[in-house]
């Protein structure tokens, strides 16, 4: 999920903005290359209605999801969301993962970072993803390594339950399953 120095669990930063004056947390570049590719080839797809992601610790019997959420193709005003528009030119959006403000890997900055990345207090829960995530926050290092599976969802997809459904169905159906598997592990407060 992060670019990480040679250091275990340590996250780099990079200076983002206008003024190149606000610290954020490097994402590594697999995670936006795998994210790039998967939203390109969907705007391309009729049948690709967004994705689902588990933000999770761990491996086959050891994963513990963490987070779980959604983008969808179809934006509030637009055809295609400000999200997903522009993917591999727009990183302060970034299919929810961006560095700005409102978007997980800036409120996270802003969490881990205070205000090297911007003045004020972060989001309430942002406090809560660095306090499960982060050992230290200066320099930021993780408790364990942290990935981002990003599943593509189509016409006729089923969730867990074997039912198909719309992204937005099938993320309540992932965050109540998560919840009940991990209720003190899950980062999620709707949908539980």
């Amino acid at each position: 999920m992060w670019a990480g120095d040679p250091a275990p669990g340590l996250v780099r930063t990079h200076l983002r903005g206008k003024n190149r004056n606000h610290l954020t947390l490097t994402c590594h570049p697999n995670f936006d290359a795998a994210m790039m590719e998967m939203v390109e080839a969907g705007l391309l797809d009729p049948d690709w209605y967004g994705f689902l992601y588990v933000m999770h610790i761990g491996a086959g019997e050891l994963l513990i999801p963490r987070y779980v959420g959604k983008a969808e193709k179809k934006g509030v005003k637009h055809e295609i969301s400000a999200n997903l528009m522009r993917i591999r030119h727009s990183p302060d959006k970034f299919g929810r993962w961006g560095y700005n403000s409102a978007y997980h890997l800036g409120e996270l900055s802003h969490a881990v970072l205070g205000e090297a990345f911007k003045p004020g207090l972060p989001q309430k829960n942002y406090g809560r993803w660095r306090n499960a995530l982060f050992a230290q926050t200066s320099p930021p290092i993780l408790r364990a390594p942290v990935w981002v599976h990003l599943m593509p969802w189509r016409s006729g997809s089923r969730g867990p339950s074997g039912l198909i459904g719309s992204v937005a169905a099938i993320e309540y159906e992932v965050i109540a399953l998560a919840g009940a598997a991990h209720a003190s592990e899950l980062l999620n407060v709707q949908g539980r």
